[in-house]
């Protein structure tokens, strides 16, 4: 009978969440800050879907560095999930508590066809790392799956471009994806 007694007390404290969970929850970010972001992409998936030549041809292992302004606003620039060279629009965006699940309809310049994106990841005061999925969907042969593996930095407020430079803020050392 004694036994029955203590249940309740280690119901109780089993409620409680250790003080490193609950740090790790303080410390991520209501939305994502401003300014100009820096970018690592490694492309660490590369399949071919059919037997054409790859239309994309990014092997696993390619890697690639970015800058992306991130101004003011409710939304990021496309170019921060999808990476340079893409036309895109977002089908689902929710980037806030921590948290980024994206969805982007893109289209690339020389493809005919488009390549839908999907993005899930995390982000903090000043950091973000997320994976990007993409299949393309092409009209003739060259579809490819790639997965990158995205980590990013707030470097300062946002450069601006130089005139005639109607890209995004990209600067690439060697192209992922």
């Amino acid at each position: 009978m004694r036994f029955m007694a203590f249940i309740p007390l280690l119901l109780v404290a089993g409620c409680g969440g250790s003080p490193a969970e609950e740090n790790k929850t303080a410390a991520r970010a209501a939305s994502l800050a401003e300014g100009q972001w820096e970018l690592a992409t490694e492309v660490t998936a590369f399949r071919t879907v059919d037997q054409g030549e790859p239309a994309i041809d990014t092997p696993q292992g390619t890697r690639a560095t970015e800058s992306v302004c991130v101004p003011a606003g409710s939304q990021a620039p496309t170019a921060l999930f999808a990476g340079p060279g893409y036309e895109c629009r977002y089908d689902n965006y929710y980037v806030r508590n921590g948290r980024v699940n994206v969805t982007l309809q893109c289209t690339r310049e020389g493809l005919a066809g488009s390549v839908p994106m999907s993005v899930s990841g995390d982000f903090e005061d000043g950091t973000l790392e997320y994976d990007r999925q993409m299949r393309t969907v092409l009209a003739g042969d060259g579809d490819v799956e790639l997965t990158l593996h995205v980590t990013g930095r707030r470097t300062g407020e946002c450069v601006p471009e130089a005139e005639g430079d109607n890209q995004s803020n990209a600067q690439t050392a060697n192209q992922a994806g």
